[in-house]
């Protein structure tokens, strides 16, 4: 039995589902396929989207920046690569990539991972770690 509490512990780290990882990863896609709709319903009425320089910014003004970001990177997409995930937040360790305006020439990606607090069925916090100078250098 002491390996089963081994093996179910360690379920969480190396793949095992969950509720909260189901969650997460529902709204990578609902990102990943901009359905704006589902990412709207699927962030909490306390979310907080932090950026890498530790911005944060609320559901409603999200609202919003969603789609300006969308705007810029039409072809906006998080690869994931590795799940973690504690009591208290997950982990997502991928790639983002995109192109400004969806021109190729502008096209950049890199490595990223996101710190995401699950409640229920919804997102409360989604904070990405990444360094963005390839991104912002493609808005020139």
């Amino acid at each position: 039995t002491l390996f089963r509490s081994f093996i179910a512990a360690n379920l969480k780290l190396y793949g095992g589902y969950g509720v909260k990882q189901d969650t997460v990863m529902k709204f990578v896609e609902a990102i990943n396929t901009q359905n704006m709709p589902l990412i709207i319903d699927m962030m909490s009425e306390d979310f907080h989207f932090i950026d890498t320089y530790g911005n944060k910014e609320n559901k409603e003004q999200m609202k919003t920046g969603w789609k300006g970001y969308f705007d810029w990177f039409p072809d906006y997409l998080i690869e994931v690569f590795d799940y973690i995930e504690s009591d208290k937040f997950s982990m997502i360790i991928g790639k983002a990539s995109a192109s400004y305006m969806g021109i190729k020439e502008k096209y950049w990606e890199f490595p990223a991972c996101w710190k995401v607090i699950v409640n229920g069925n919804q997102i409360q916090t989604w904070q990405v770690f990444c360094d963005s100078k390839k991104q912002l250098d493609s808005m020139k």
